[in-house]
C-alpha cells in the first residue's frame, strides 16, 4: 500500500513537472502559439523524460524523485540516441521510432523493475 501512495505522489509530481515545462517553453517562446508549446513538452517528456522515470525505477528506495528524473533523463537521451542510431541503420524509419523506442524502453523498464522487486520479496522471505 505504502508503494502505490509514493508512486501516485510520485506521478502528480511528474504532471506538475510537466505543466512548469510546458508554462517555461511558452515564456521562453512566446510568440509561438500554446498548442505549439504543449506539442513541444508532451514530445520531450514521451521521449525522454518518462523513459528515464521508468529506467529509475529500480533505484527507488536510494534515490530521491529529483535525483531519478535528471540521471534518468539524461541516460534515456543517451539510450534513445544510440538505438535510435542502430534502429536506423537495420532499416527502421525515424518516424516509427518516436513511438517505439520510448514504449520499448518503458516496457522493459517495467519488466525488469517488476522481476527485482519479486526477487527481492522472495529473499526477504
Amino acid at each position: 500500500m505504502e508503494n502505490k501512495r509514493e508512486m501516485t505522489k510520485e506521478l502528480k509530481i511528474l504532471a506538475a513537472c510537466f505543466a512548469a515545462f510546458a508554462i517555461a517553453l511558452k515564456l521562453a517562446y512566446y510568440r509561438e502559439g500554446t498548442l505549439t508549446a504543449l506539442k513541444t513538452a508532451a514530445a520531450l517528456y514521451w521521449l525522454f523524460v518518462i523513459p528515464g522515470y521508468a529506467m529509475m525505477l529500480h533505484w527507488r528506495n536510494r534515490l530521491g524523485l529529483a535525483e531519478r528524473m535528471a540521471m534518468g533523463t539524461v541516460a534515456a537521451i543517451a539510450l534513445t540516441g544510440i538505438a535510435s542510431y542502430y534502429i536506423g541503420l537495420a532499416g527502421l524509419k525515424l518516424q516509427n521510432q518516436t513511438l517505439i523506442l520510448p514504449l520499448a524502453i518503458i516496457a522493459a523498464s517495467f519488466l525488469a523493475y517488476l522481476k527485482f522487486s519479486a526477487r527481492k520479496t522472495q529473499q526477504q522471505q
